[in-house]
C-alpha cells in the first residue's frame, strides 16, 4: 500500500510538472533506473519496489490508453457538429456586420455633410412658376411717343416664361427619389457631389478609424479574464457573452443614429463599452477557433481553417450588395436586418457544444489535490490569473522562434484593415455611390472564395503528394506566396486610376486572403493540443493589438491623401503594402524548429 502510495505521488508530481518542449524551452529529462547498490539486502528491495512500481505504471498506462482512445472517440462524435455550427455562426456574425457597413456609412457621411455644409440642405433658388399667361393688351399710342419700349418690356418676360422647365421629382428636394432623402429618427440621406469632400470625408474616416480601436480595446482587457473563464466554465458561455456584448454594442449605434438631431456623431464610440461583456470579436474569434482546434486533428486543420475564411468571405460577398441594395429604399431596413441576424447568432450559441474537457489531462482526483475548498472564488480567480500570465510569459520567453513568426500576423492585420477602408476609398476616387462600391467589392470578396474554396486547397494537395512536403513546411510556403500576393495587390490598388486597374488589384488582393488561415494552421502545429488554447489566446491578443493601432493609423493616411488629392489618394494601400512587405519578409526569414524540437507523440 505504502509503495502504491509512493507510486501515485511520483506519478502526480511527473504530470503536474510536465513541460512541452515548445513551452518550456527544453525537454523534462526521464529518471535513470541504472543506478547500482552495494547492498544486497537494499538492492533487493529496491528491485522489488521497482517491479511493482513499473506494474502501477503499467496500469497507469493503460489506463491514460484507454482515457486517450474515449477521448479520440468523443472528438470525432463532436467533431461535425462543431465545425457546422462554427461555420454557421461564423456566417451569421460577418452577414450582421457585412449589412450594417453600407447604411452606416452613408447615414454617418449625411449627417457630417449636414453639419459641415448646411447649405446642402436648403432648397435651390426660387424660380418664376411656368404659368402660361396671355399676352398683354397695350393699346397704340399716338406717333409722338416710341413704341420700342413695350417690346423691349415684354420680350424678356415671355421669353423667361414660355423657356422655364417645370420642376420634376428628380430636382425637387422634398421629393423621395431626389438627393435628399427624409427617414424615420430624423436620417437624412444626401447624395451631393459636397459630401465628397475631402474635410468630409477625412472626418468619417477618423471617427472610424477611432471606432475600430476603440472596438478592440475589449478585447485586450478581457483577453486574460475571460481566457481564465473559458477554462473555468468553458468555450461556449464566452462566446455566447462576446455575441451580447456585440449585439448591444449595434444596437447602441443604431440609438445614436436615431437621435442624430440630439446626440453627436462621436457618441458612437461609447458603443464599444458594451463589447466589454465577452471581450468583443477578437475573443468571439479566438473561441470558435479554440473549439475547432479541440476537435479537428492538425492534419486536418488547415483545410478546416480555409473554410472558415471561405465562409467569412462569401458571407462578406452576400452582406455587401444586400445591404447596400436595401440602402436604396430605406437605411434602416438593412440596418434592423442585420440586427435580427445577429440574435439568431445568440440563439445558435445554445446548441454550441463544450469542447473544454477533452484536453484536461489530470484525473479527477488529482484536480482537487492540494487544493482548499474554503478559499474564495476570488482569490482563486487571481491565483488562476496569474497562472496563466506566467504560462504565456514562460511561452514567450522560451519560444522566441515561434513568437517571431506570430508578430506576421500582427502586420498582416494592420495591413488587412485597408480592406475596412476600401468602400469609402471607392466611393471618394471613383465617384461611386455606396450601392454601386458595394457591388463592385464583390469581385474581390469572389476572388478570396474562390482563393480559399479551390487554390489553396489544390495547392495543399500539390505540395503534400506530388512534392512530398510535411504539413507544417507546406503551410509556411502557402503563407509566403500568399503574403507576395497582398503586396501586389495593395501597390495596385493605390496606383489604380481607374476602376478596370482596381478591380484587378482587387483580384490580387483576394489571392493572398489565406495568409492569415495557413499561418494560424502552421502555428497551432507547433505546440502540443493542450497547450492550443494558450497558444490562441495569445494570437488574439497580439491580432487585436495590431487592429488598435492599424486603425486610426490608416484613417489617417486616407485623411492625408484626401487632402494631398490626386494620386495620393491610395496613401493607405502604399501604407498596407509595407505593412505586408514586412509580414511576408518575416515569413521569410522564419525557420520550422528541428525534429528534436517537434511535439512528439510518446509511442505505445
Amino acid at each position: 500500500m505504502a509503495t502504491r502510495s509512493r507510486a501515485r505521488s511520483v506519478d502526480r508530481i511527473d504530470t503536474d510538472t510536465e513541460r512541452t518542449p515548445l513551452l518550456a524551452g527544453t525537454p523534462t529529462p526521464t529518471t535513470s533506473t541504472s543506478t547500482r547498490s552495494h547492498s544486497p539486502e537494499y538492492s533487493t528491495t529496491q528491485s522489488t519496489s521497482q517491479t511493482i512500481t513499473n506494474n502501477d505504471d503499467d496500469g497507469d498506462d493503460c489506463d491514460d490508453d484507454a482515457a486517450a482512445a474515449a477521448s479520440s472517440h468523443l472528438r470525432a462524435l463532436l467533431r461535425p457538429r462543431v465545425v457546422i455550427l462554427s461555420l454557421l455562426l461564423i456566417f451569421l456574425i460577418e452577414l450582421g456586420i457585412g449589412m450594417n457597413i453600407p447604411p452606416s456609412n452613408a447615414i454617418m457621411e449625411s449627417i457630417i455633410c449636414k453639419q459641415m455644409h448646411p447649405e446642402v440642405l436648403l432648397p435651390p433658388p426660387s424660380k418664376p412658376i411656368p404659368i402660361d399667361l396671355p399676352e398683354p393688351n397695350i393699346p397704340h399710342l399716338p406717333s409722338t411717343t416710341t413704341t420700342t419700349t413695350p417690346a423691349t418690356i415684354t420680350a424678356p418676360i415671355s421669353t423667361s416664361i414660355k423657356n422655364r422647365s417645370p420642376i420634376t421629382a428628380a430636382t425637387d428636394p422634398a421629393s423621395p427619389r431626389g438627393k435628399i432623402r427624409h427617414f424615420a429618427g430624423g436620417v437624412v440621406l444626401v447624395d451631393d457631389p459636397v459630401c465628397k469632400a475631402p474635410d468630409v470625408q477625412g472626418y468619417l474616416a477618423m471617427l472610424r478609424g477611432w471606432q475600430n480601436t476603440f472596438d478592440c480595446l475589449p478585447g485586450i482587457v478581457g483577453a486574460v479574464p475571460y481566457g481564465i473563464l473559458s477554462d473555468r466554465w468553458g468555450r461556449r458561455p464566452v462566446l455566447g457573452l462576446g455575441l451580447v456584448g456585440i449585439s448591444a454594442s449595434v444596437a447602441f449605434t443604431y440609438f445614436v443614429f436615431y437621435f442624430s438631431d440630439v446626440l453627436p456623431l462621436w457618441t458612437t464610440w461609447f458603443a464599444s463599452a458594451f463589447q466589454l461583456i465577452g471581450g468583443g470579436g477578437p475573443i468571439v474569434v479566438a473561441m470558435v477557433y479554440t473549439a475547432v482546434a479541440d476537435v479537428v486533428p492538425p492534419i486536418e486543420r488547415a483545410t478546416i481553417f480555409f473554410q472558415m475564411a471561405a465562409v467569412f468571405l462569401g458571407s462578406q460577398m452576400v452582406a455587401g450588395p444586400l445591404g447596400g441594395a436595401m440602402l436604396i429604399w430605406d437605411p434602416w431596413i438593412p440596418l434592423l436586418v442585420a440586427l435580427l441576424v445577429l440574435v439568431i447568432a445568440n440563439l445558435t450559441v445554445l446548441f454550441y457544444p463544450e469542447t473544454v474537457h477533452l484536453h484536461d489531462r489530470k484525473k479527477p482526483q488529482e484536480q482537487h489535490d492540494g487544493v482548499r475548498d474554503d478559499i474564495p472564488r476570488g482569490v482563486k480567480l487571481v491565483r488562476k490569473a496569474r497562472e496563466n500570465l506566467a504560462d504565456m510569459r514562460d511561452f514567450v520567453l522560451s519560444n522566441g522562434n515561434l513568437v517571431f513568426l506570430m508578430l506576421s500576423l500582427v502586420f498582416v492585420v494592420l495591413g488587412r484593415y485597408v480592406g475596412e477602408i476600401l468602400l469609402q476609398y471607392s466611393t471618394d476616387r471613383y465617384g461611386w455611390s455606396w450601392s454601386t462600391a458595394s457591388m463592385v467589392l464583390t469581385v474581390r470578396n469572389a476572388g478570396s472564395l474562390v482563393t480559399l474554396l479551390v487554390l489553396l486547397p489544390v495547392a495543399s494537395w500539390f505540395c503534400t503528394r506530388r512534392l512530398g512536403m510535411e504539413s507544417m513546411t507546406k503551410d509556411l510556403w502557402l503563407a509566403r506566396w500568399s503574403g507576395i500576393f497582398q503586396i501586389v495587390g495593395s501597390l495596385t490598388i493605390a496606383a489604380a486610376a481607374n476602376g478596370a486597374v482596381y478591380s484587378v488589384g482587387l483580384t490580387w488582393f483576394a489571392l493572398g486572403s489565406g495568409v492569415s488561415a495557413t499561418t494560424r494552421s502552421l502555428l497551432n502545429s507547433l505546440v502540443e493540443e493542450h497547450h492550443v488554447g494558450t497558444l490562441n489566446s495569445l494570437i488574439g491578443f497580439m491580432e487585436t493589438v495590431g487592429m488598435t493601432v492599424s486603425g486610426p493609423l490608416l484613417a489617417k493616411s486616407l485623411r492625408i491623401g484626401l487632402d494631398l488629392g490626386g494620386p495620393w489618394v491610395g496613401l493607405p494601400f502604399l501604407t498596407a503594402g509595407v505593412f505586408f512587405g514586412v509580414s511576408t519578409a518575416i515569413m521569410w526569414i522564419f525557420r520550422l524548429p528541428g525534429a528534436q524540437a517537434l511535439p512528439v507523440e510518446p509511442s505505445c
